[in-house]
């Protein structure tokens, strides 16, 4: 009895990644669908699929399983299928695909009696005299295969190559209703229909199929709208036409050849021109970039969002309007390349080739402008290193930028992190056993991403085995951080030569902590969880944030994939360890802005894998930006040294706060930072000692403090909230010293004007 035991399990620990499909050979001409869903990890759900609400990723998940768990291979892989949606985007459709079929699984019963068991050469076998072992499941699934649009009017499309049916049954007839109020409108296969959709934000489609049998079947999926010519109103809670709302394109002019790309590209991109409140003459210009966004997540309107802080909607953008400042955006969107069907997701392109697109920008803005009044360039997170290669660039090419000020918004000029075990397990979830459709699209999108692999400190791919997509290496020379070969250390390098724009006042603002505090601790568990997946599948998942120097090597990453044949058995399993540098405690930890996981949490919609892995974090936040990569910190590679008057830096002023922030979060404190380089340049008007010589108290309390070492006679003082709104004035003052003047303010940043005859000077004070 234990040398059988031990055989099976021998036996079982043999099967690993996708030779699981041999074990289940003998029971292909046992089936009457030749589909045996049990080859295949059940993440979908498909043998209880949903009819109401299927997402892109839902429907693409389904298709991958019912795909590999055909033994006669009758329908494409996966690829096959997203190129079709590329296409579609390329085309300016959005391509829908169906999915029929009959699938069969083990019963649990069967394998409980021992009526379906593993034999001695590692393969499921029937007893003889058992006669069906089998549950029969059928599936009748539609799905739009882009889950999102940016325009409002959409045009669909069916295609005769997007029908994928592996039985008997035909469609006769299709149907769509996106209105409950209107009729059902058939639809013809390889002709686009268009629905105009009033509003932004998740869309229900309903379709109905007829079969051949006469069997209808209702279902619904949801779709996206982004449209930013649509903005919520004030008045409702439904969504209108913002007119006008002038969205311009934009190429560059200089093209941008990538790290192993054949040929050099023109970027795309587009932006926006939001006029100051003023005048509306586009004469003082602050461009404002988009950072790191795979899909084109952020339109425009969100990044304007960015400049959001405080409780009560107060935002930067809306105060340098108020003061006479143009707000231009610039986004990278996902973009067809000219000439091809080649679609490139902009948001996370090489930050060399988004460069160029905004030295093309700048020209245009250079030229379009009124005054002499010179720029100013804010780059929140990539945005801040697309923005230091610009105008550097332009520096070094006799180029114009007309820039005098420069602000790096929690940007990774050292590089930027995210957990290697994080890493390691995505990419085994997706492109390993599982199949993961949600994961496969999280590592192309943002692991894969040229971006991501110019930036990210440590990357998975400079781990993995010589010809494994998977697997890591775990010799402990290869377990330091190491970035994406042929990328991180290339870009790096050009980085610190190129330097920082020297004819601009570079300043930061850091979100991570200055004083040394931590994200967690080093080596800390993250997870230690079992999923159970069905009664006979389940997932043991353990990670780790990366070690201290005192651990050395820890274990940061381990999956194992088990299945219950009378017992539970680890049928495949994947590890990655890690080690610590000799001079730092390891990335996850480090003082820095924090990426937080729940921003994650709408990829597991549908997803119950992914949702129960949400639930289940020991902590939701990780080191994303080191503070010492967004003070750009040199002389020292210690990522937990506070950050103090002898640390050397690229920057002339910074904003570093004592506890570590969400990555681009702005507050009151670095708002108030970040309007007294804006405005102090262009306010001053006078180099006279008097107003010059002021100082104001800050943060204020109960009376505002204004002190000057001269005499200033008949001024004016007034007080403005963020929106403008006058507080507090008064006129014919005297001030010769200290001058304190009684107002009662709630928290918030003000702005107090002084004025003579002949000067004016503003200062922005917070009240906390």
């Amino acid at each position: 009895m234990n040398s059988k035991i031990t055989l099976l399990l021998l036996s079982l620990f043999s099967i690993v990644g996708y030779s699981q499909d041999k074990t289940y050979d003998l029971l292909k001409n046992k089936t009457q669908t030749n589909i045996l869903y049990d080859r295949v990890y059940n993440i979908s759900d498909a043998a209880n699929s949903k009819r109401k609400e299927i997402t892109t990723n839902q429907f693409l998940q389904t298709y991958h399983e019912i795909q590999r768990a055909d033994f006669n291979n009758r329908l494409p892989k996966l690829e096959a299928v997203q190129n079709q949606a590329n296409l579609g985007f390329a085309q300016n459709q959005i391509p829908l695909s169906v999915l029929i079929s009959d699938f069969e699984t083990i019963k649990k019963s069967e394998i409980d009696t021992k009526n379906v068991f593993l034999n001695s050469n590692n393969q499921m076998e029937i007893k003889s005299g058992i006669a069906n072992p089998f549950e029969k499941h059928s599936i009748n699934l539609i799905g739009a295969l882009l889950q999102k649009s940016k325009t409002n009017q959409v045009d669909f499309i069916l295609k005769n190559n997007l029908i994928f049916n592996t039985t008997d049954r035909t469609i006769t007839s299709i149907a769509v209703n996106y209105d409950d109020s209107k009729a059902w409108k058939n639809i013809n296969q390889n002709q686009a229909f268009r629905i105009n959709f009033t509003k932004n934000g998740n869309q229900i489609i309903n379709f109905k199929l007829t079969l051949s049998t006469g069997e209808i079947i209702e279902q619904s999926i949801t779709f996206d709208v982004d449209c930013p010519k649509f903005v919520a109103s004030n008045k409702n809670s439904a969504t209108e036409l913002l007119a006008p709302n002038v969205i311009n394109t934009i190429a560059a002019t200089i093209p941008y050849q990538g790290y192993g790309e054949t040929a050099s590209f023109l970027g795309q991109a587009e932006y926006e021109i939001f006029p100051d409140t003023v005048d509306g003459i586009l004469d003082k210009p602050i461009f404002l970039l988009d950072g790191f966004d795979p899909g084109d997540a952020r339109n425009i309107p969100g990044i304007y969002s960015l400049l959001n802080y405080g409780t009560t909607g107060q935002n930067l953008g809306d105060i340098v309007r108020a003061q006479g400042y143009d707000l231009v955006i610039l986004n990278f969107p996902t973009y067809t390349r000219t000439g091809t069907t080649t679609v490139v997701d902009g948001g996370v392109d090489y930050i060399q080739r988004n460069a160029m697109i905004l030295v093309e920008l700048i020209n245009q803005i250079n030229a379009q402008k009124v005054g002499t009044a010179q720029n100013v360039v804010i780059g929140p997170s990539m945005g801040g290193l697309i923005s230091r290669y610009a105008l550097r660039y332009m520096e070094q090419n006799n180029l114009t930028h007309d820039t005098r000020l420069y602000i790096s918004f929690d940007s990774p000029h050292l590089g930027a992190n995210v957990p290697i075990g994080f890493q390691h397990l995505f990419n085994y979830m997706g492109f390993g056993p599982v199949g993961d459709v949600t994961m496969q699209a999280l590592v192309n999108g943002m692991l894969k991403s040229p971006a991501a692999r110019e930036m990210l400190i440590d990357h998975f791919e400079g781990h993995l085995q010589t010809g494994s997509v998977t697997e890591f290496n775990t010799a402990a020379a290869t377990l330091v951080p190491t970035g994406c070969p042929n990328y991180r250390t290339a870009f790096q390098n050009e980085l610190n030569a190129m330097g920082f724009p020297s004819t601009t006042r570079n300043v930061s603002i850091a979100n991570g902590a200055g004083n040394g505090t931590m994200t967690g601790t080093p080596g800390m568990v993250v997870m230690n969880h079992t999923f159970n997946i069905t009664t006979t599948q389940r997932a043991i998942i353990n990670l780790n944030f990366t070690p201290s120097i005192a651990q050395n090597i820890i274990e940061v990453s381990h999956f194992k994939g088990q299945t219950n044949l009378i017992f539970w058995f680890t049928v495949y399993e994947s590890l990655a360890k890690s080690k610590a540098p000799t001079y730092t405690d390891g990335l996850d930890s480090a003082p820095g802005g924090r990426f937080d996981m729940n921003s994650l949490a709408g990829l597991g919609t549908g997803n119950a894998l992914l949702t129960e892995f949400m639930n289940n974090l020991n902590i939701m936040y990780f080191d994303f930006i080191p503070v010492w990569s967004s003070m750009g910190i040199s002389g020292t590679s210690n990522l937990y040294s506070p950050v103090t008057a002898s640390s050397v830096t690229p920057f002339a002023a910074s904003s570093i706060p004592i506890t570590n922030e969400n990555h681009v979060t702005l507050t009151a404190t670095n708002v108030a930072f970040a309007l007294n380089e804006i405005l102090n340049a262009v306010l001053s008007t006078s180099q006279n000692l008097g107003l010059n010589s002021i100082w104001i108290k800050n943060p204020i309390e109960n009376a505002i403090q204004i002190n000057s070492n001269y005499a200033i006679e008949n001024a004016t003082i007034s007080v403005t909230d963020i929106l403008g709104k006058t507080i507090f004035n008064t006129s014919n003052v005297t001030i010769n010293g200290m001058l304190e003047i009684p107002v009662s303010l709630s928290n918030g940043v003000y702005l107090i004007t002084i004025k003579t005859d002949k000067e004016s000077v503003v200062k922005k004070v917070v009240k906390e």
